[in-house]
């Protein structure tokens, strides 16, 4: 009975919070989403199960290596993934620490919620996950953007696959008006590979570039030879903050084409 008190008694909080959700770069708190993972989805689920007002609460291998799902006030085919760790974002050194929780596994896993609000299945070329720079996001707990990929974007990638190789390289021409380094994983899945990794002992592992400069985009592919894989996106390390595409922008959460 205790438990479904305080389950109730966080009802009215849970109504304003989704209520109040942003999900511009002008948001004003910038810890909206902790409060709503930390403080509401993961007590719901430890008392009684329920993982509302998230989609999803895995807490198998522990609170430090758990994530949750959340869908946005924006779409149903806009996902955010997000660690029930405090962690503040893609510049944090536990990311790239042994051992360290593959969040882009759990993301790539969680775009089922992408199709259930789609009502289709969707090809793995279609889904795209993106995690913003420290200047161009609005929350500082870690959180992952899963949802169907841009069309120029999609378009983009066909077009100029031939240029996109194993190791980080800077593309020859913009996309979305933007610089962009690119590289490619043939995997199936995520779970041996650690894009964040990749991203700091590949393009960054010079140490004169940080983590916290980068927007990393992560695509699913088939490529010519019939392969499958990934796509990884991110953008030129000499760019200044201005001219850092958001990784949202990267997706469309209508899921249009």
């Amino acid at each position: 009975m205790d438990k479904v008190i305080r389950f109730a008694a966080t009802i009215g909080l849970i109504a304003a919070t989704i209520a109040g959700l942003p999900h511009s770069v002008s948001a004003a708190d910038r810890n909206w989403l902790w409060i709503v993972v930390h403080d509401i989805c993961l007590p719901a689920y430890q008392d009684i199960g329920v993982a509302f007002p998230c989609a999803e609460v895995n807490i198998a291998n522990g609170l430090g290596r758990g994530f949750a799902v959340l869908q946005t006030p924006s779409s149903a085919m806009h996902l955010i993934v997000v660690p029930t760790k405090r962690i503040s974002g893609i510049e944090s050194p536990a990311l790239l620490k042994k051992g360290a929780p593959n969040y882009w596994e759990a993301a790539w896993n969680a775009r089922r919620f992408v199709e259930e609000g789609a009502h289709r299945l969707l090809p793995r070329d279609k889904i795209g996950m993106a995690i913003n720079s420290v200047a161009s996001r609005s929350q500082d707990q870690l959180h992952i953007h899963v949802s169907c990929i841009a069309p120029a974007v999609a378009d983009f990638l066909r077009r100029h696959q031939a240029e996109i190789h194993e190791t980080w390289s800077l593309l020859r021409l913009r996309l979305l008006g933007h610089r962009f380094a690119a590289m490619k994983v043939e995997a199936n899945s995520l779970a041996h590979v650690n894009p964040f990794k990749l991203l700091a002992r590949g393009l960054l592992s010079s140490g004169k570039v940080f983590m916290g400069r980068q927007t990393l985009a992560v695509i699913g592919a088939t490529f010519d030879n019939g392969r499958t894989g990934f796509y990884l996106l991110t953008n030129d390390p000499s760019a200044s903050p201005r001219d850092i595409v958001g990784g949202e922008d990267l997706l469309d959460d209508n899921c249009a084409n």
